[in-house]
């Protein structure tokens, strides 16, 4: 890694690209595992191939370390603003809302008129528990036996979990000092491994510890640590030295505890007692990597800059809502990679052209909802500073 002298200032001081860049690697890892579901491989290349398609779900512990990143950095950034609350939400709100509470809209109310309402059918399976989601709890219902999440809306977990994040972290950031909210941060990861074993003791591990918030809040938490150890000169440098080895030892070792296939399971017990920790630690070297303006000319943050991932950066919360139902929009038609001919014995070249079209889909729908109906919402946070 080529090195050049001088740091990035105050991360939430300015826009900085890199980013953009990695928010756009995550939503691309998480898309891709998603699209690549119906493939079937053949033989070991093509195994090897799809175990790291469809480890691109790891995208959304990118996110998490992201959005505790960027979240308490924003928080702390304005603890003196006396419309500390006030400000924070309502930007929030603007930004989050629109699409999710519009998606909904168009999920349980408008739909229900167009298409096949059954208990089978696309649109009917877990619409009488819409309530879970209007209340941005849809992560709790794995804990209601028998319960059925609509495929289309099988994400909105992460999008839960960071809502009731945001319900509670803002009142913690204000009274906290760097130093205490550190400490917090850390006693927040054996904490939310501790809450993971204990459901190993129930009949709601397997689900419950992936999606419910106090069984993930530790990834949200090391993001919020590196936010706030950033702004401190001594842990700067700290962190600056150590981030690189960090990265390469946690890949490493979760190559290890998914030895031999290395296919990564969320549900599985060495996932969740070791996995998400180490996910945690690798999402954040990589930001702390591409926040360190020394390798500013490395291949990597060259990379991080490219306007192909700013611009899946830039519109990643659409894509992020829109890419599932795209698929159940599909299989409503009977489209998917099985409607594609096998070319020999494989269906490689027909898993790339169903992901090219549902990417395309996909994209085309975040770009139209941000440009003609969340910006709009958008050009009000400037009411709130």
């Amino acid at each position: 890694m080529k090195r050049v002298r001088g740091i990035h200032p105050v991360p939430s001081a300015r826009h900085i690209p890199e980013l953009d860049g990695l928010r756009g690697i995550a939503i691309l890892m998480v898309m891709l595992g998603h699209f690549w579901l119906g493939a079937q491989p053949s033989d070991v290349a093509e195994r090897a191939l799809y175990t790291v398609v469809q480890n691109g779900w790891v995208g959304v512990d990118l996110f998490f370390v992201l959005s505790g990143f960027l979240i308490t950095g924003i928080l702390l950034d304005t603890k003196d603003n006396p419309r500390y609350f006030r400000n924070f939400y309502a930007r929030r709100a603007l930004r989050i809302f629109p699409l999710y509470y519009g998606f909904l809209f168009v999920w349980f109310i408008v739909t229900p008129r167009v298409f096949d309402l059954s208990a089978t059918g696309p649109f009917g399976a877990g619409s009488d528990r819409q309530l879970w989601f209007w209340a941005y709890l849809s992560n709790y219902l794995s804990l209601i036996k028998g319960a059925i999440v609509p495929h289309g809306l099988n994400h909105f977990w992460t999008l839960a979990i960071e809502e009731q994040f945001y319900l509670i972290w803002p009142a913690l950031v204000l009274v906290a000092s760097r130093k205490t909210l550190r400490t917090v941060c850390l006693l927040m990861i054996p904490a939310s491994l501790a809450f993971r074993l204990w459901l190993m003791t129930t009949d709601y591990a397997h689900t419950g510890g992936y999606v419910l918030t106090p069984a993930r809040v530790g990834t949200l938490a090391i993001g919020a640590w590196l936010a706030s150890a950033i702004r401190e000169p001594v842990w700067r440098k700290r962190i600056e030295r150590f981030a690189p080895a960090a990265f390469f030892v946690s890949a490493i070792l979760l190559i290890a505890i998914n030895f031999p296939d290395l296919r990564m399971q969320g549900f599985e017990p060495a996932m969740q007692i070791f996995g998400f920790p180490l996910l945690a630690i690798l999402s954040a070297s990589a930001l702390a990597i591409a926040l360190d303006n020394r390798y500013r000319k490395s291949w990597h943050q060259k990379l991080l800059r490219r306007w192909e991932l700013r611009f899946f950066g830039k519109y990643s919360y659409g894509m992020y809502v829109f890419h599932l139902p795209v698929i159940v929009a599909f299989e409503a038609i009977g489209f998917s990679i099985a409607a594609f001919p096998k070319t020999g014995n494989t269906d490689v070249p027909a898993a790339f052209l169903f992901t090219s079209i549902a990417l395309g889909v996909t994209i085309a729908l975040a770009y139209a909802s941000w440009h003609l109906y969340e910006k709009q919402f958008l050009k009000l946070k400037r009411r709130f500073v």
